[in-house]
């Protein structure tokens, strides 16, 4: 982009104090917004200027970077069509003329259709007759009895290579087969190869995404064991391993049954989630789980990160949601996401406190204590990251491997700068450390808003009472009853007091004081020395990373507890769209585009637009997950989303498109499967 006068480009420097200037009005509005709720009135006339001036940012970032968000989505839809035309032109039309006549099973490991081929097929003379060994008879391969004596080769086959619109078509649908699936996350649906192979009779044989069932047995590798048959989300597997040692064992994608569970709070409902989703990667491994929460509103983001997770090979996730009906529609849906719902509440607070959003972000932490009792091993992930890659191989390498509470950095190297948006705890032990950070942070959440926080936080209670008597601060003490990142800020002094063995309130105090001695107030509520900073760990895999030891733990539970530490991931792992942590490589800066992280946290991203228009641009936001909003809103008796919450205009996926206008919409080429033609 321009620096201004000069059009020349913007440097690190400039982008950052972009970014800073859009996001410091909103860091004032929410002081004024705090202020007011503290007075307790919002009809003031400097509280209604803030409520407006509150609307006019929310409306001028709403529209900040449309402009430059637009040309990202232009440039990214042209670069598609080019990696379309390039496709076809060099890889279909140049493999038919290449390799026409050569041998072909190993690259494409049965008869019928393959991109290695173009648009001629891999035959072999008589594989047809024998259905145990091809998977099907000639109408479903198109070889028709022909193909080479004894051996595979790519063949012409008359009935396409004689029909000029057939072999287009052809050739434009094997161009999007290799550049868009198996993930099928296009801008626009260029050709359906189900259609176009069902009109030509052929099978689906590709090297990328193949299917189900017994594996040929010329030259062919076995069908890998993680690819079951008929399983939860096998059609949405993506089978790439990063390519370290042992990280197939990590694809759990088709290995695994759906689960369409009951009240998570109901005896056993939990361990039958745990059963049914929970990933065993070998002899001796706990079992891992991929934990993630949403409401109605929340469809498009879970939805968009199951199937990411799918797209490499994860799929041992579960969805926790409020509604027992949202959670039937998630599963009904033809994403197929498996879910349990919950009737768990922030115990005790008062109504006025307990808010949706402040539920779902505390059960999180509710559910991370019961699967440490049940020695599962969780990765808690909020619904605006996208997986480039297989994690566990870089989770699982030293020095991360040696470390129980893994998160993100938010700002510096401390123990309290983290992001819980990514958390995972492997090994954690029942009653140990780090189930007291995440046991604690629940104990914080729900003291800040119970009917009884007045007599702990409040004039007189027992919170400040060492410093309102020491001159330190001073009443009136009124409830802060909105505070942003609210949950984040509350574990980040829990791990911060664990760190340093001393009771830390630095990013959250939940109730109004008078600052009287800043110093004395600091030592008193604050991180003291460099108890709060972490230690470099160098490593191989991921890199290195930092960590601390924990050292909290409830007293009461008997011998302390073995040794446990928490430690941030380097950006290889996980980078945030801002970038404000330590070591990490912005989404801003264009790093993703040549090296993504495994995992990709838009955090931020609304600051630039909104995050679904940076994942269509950079191609990953899976418009499937429209599909799946739409299904969920029908199942509730809900109007239709306008918008879906994702990015797609509702009118493509109306209820019209399970009728005769199915080729038209949608739905044709994302998850439900193609209607029959007219003939």
């Amino acid at each position: 982009g321009d620096g201004g006068g000069g059009g020349g480009r913007v440097g690190a420097a400039e982008l950052l104090r972009r970014l800073w200037d859009a996001w410091e009005p909103q860091l004032e509005l929410e002081l004024a917004a705090e202020a007011c709720s503290s007075a307790g009135s919002s009809r003031g006339g400097a509280c209604a200027s803030a409520a407006a001036a509150q609307r006019q940012l929310d409306r001028r970032r709403r529209t900040l970077s449309s402009e430059r968000v637009g040309a990202q989505l232009a440039a990214s839809r042209g670069t598609e069509a080019l990696a379309l035309a390039e496709a076809k032109s060099v890889i279909v039309q140049g493999n038919t003329r290449k390799f026409r006549g050569e041998r072909c099973f190993r690259r494409c490991k049965r008869n019928g259709a393959c991109e290695h081929c173009g648009t001629d097929l891999c035959c072999r003379k008589g594989w047809d007759a024998n259905e145990s060994r091809s998977g099907g008879g000639p109408a479903e391969s198109g070889c028709g009895g022909l193909g080479g004596e004894g051996k595979h080769v790519c063949t012409r086959v008359p009935a396409i290579d004689a029909n000029a619109t057939a072999r287009e078509s052809f050739a434009e649908a094997l161009a999007a087969h290799l550049v868009l699936l198996p993930t099928a996350r296009s801008f626009a649906a260029p050709v359906s190869l189900a259609h176009v192979a069902s009109d030509l009779g052929l099978a689906l044989n590709s090297s990328k995404r193949r299917s189900g069932g017994p594996a040929a047995t010329e030259s062919a590798d076995a069908a890998p064991p993680w690819r079951g048959v008929g399983r939860a989300g096998e059609a949405f597997c993506g089978s790439t391993p990063d390519g370290r040692k042992g990280s197939r064992r990590w694809l759990s994608c088709g290995g695994l049954g759906d689960h369409h569970g009951g009240d998570l709070e109901a005896q056993g409902e939990l361990e039958a989630a745990v059963a049914a989703r929970a990933w065993v990667a070998g002899p001796g491994e706990r079992p891992e789980l991929v934990l993630t929460y949403a409401n109605e509103a929340g469809t498009a983001w879970v939805t968009n990160l199951v199937l990411s997770l799918r797209s490499v090979g994860v799929d041992h996730s579960l969805i926790v949601t409020p509604s027992a009906a949202h959670c039937s529609a998630l599963f009904s849906s033809p994403a197929r996401l498996s879910c349990g719902h919950t009737s768990w509440e922030v115990p005790g607070c008062s109504r006025k406190m307990r808010n949706k959003m402040r539920t779902l972000w505390y059960l999180r932490h509710h559910y991370m204590v019961r699967l440490i009792d049940l020695g599962v091993n969780t990765l808690m992930l909020d619904g605006d990251i996208t997986l480039h890659g297989n994690p566990y191989a870089l989770l699982k390498a030293p020095p991360l491997a040696r470390h129980q509470l893994l998160y993100s950095l938010d700002h510096r190297n401390f123990c309290d700068e983290v992001n819980i948006g990514f958390m995972y705890c492997q090994g954690c032990a029942r009653r140990g450390r780090a189930q007291w950070v995440v046991n604690e942070t629940l104990r914080r959440e729900r003291s800040f808003c119970s009917p009884d926080a007045n007599a702990v936080y409040g004039d007189g209670g027992t919170f400040f009472a060492a410093t309102d008597a020491a001159g330190v601060t001073s009443p009136p003490h009124r409830p802060r009853l909105w505070a942003s990142a609210q949950d984040q800020k509350v574990m980040s002094d829990v791990l911060a007091s664990s760190c340093c063995g001393k009771d830390v309130y630095r990013k959250l105090i939940p109730y109004h004081y008078t600052l009287l001695d800043k110093a004395a107030f600091a030592r008193h509520f604050y991180p003291t020395g460099r108890c709060n900073e972490m230690k470099r760990e160098r490593g191989n895999g991921a890199g290195g990373c930092h960590y601390a030891p924990l050292l909290l733990y409830n007293s009461s539970d008997g011998a302390p507890p073995p040794p446990e530490t928490m430690a941030t991931v380097p950006w290889r792992v996980l980078s945030s769209w801002h970038g404000t942590g330590d070591g990490e490589r912005a989404g801003w800066s264009g790093s993703w585009l040549s090296e993504p992280p495994a995992f990709a946290h838009f955090v931020g991203g609304d600051v630039s637009g909104t995050k679904v228009a940076l994942m269509e641009a950079l191609g990953v936001w899976y418009f499937e997950a429209d599909e799946v909003v739409q299904h969920v809103r029908t199942a509730l008796g809900l109007p239709p989303a306008n918008p879906t919450g994702g990015g797609l205009p509702p009118q493509l996926l109306q209820s019209g498109c399970a009728a005769d206008l199915a080729q038209h919409c949608w739905a044709d080429w994302a998850l439900l499967p193609p209607p029959p033609r007219p003939a």
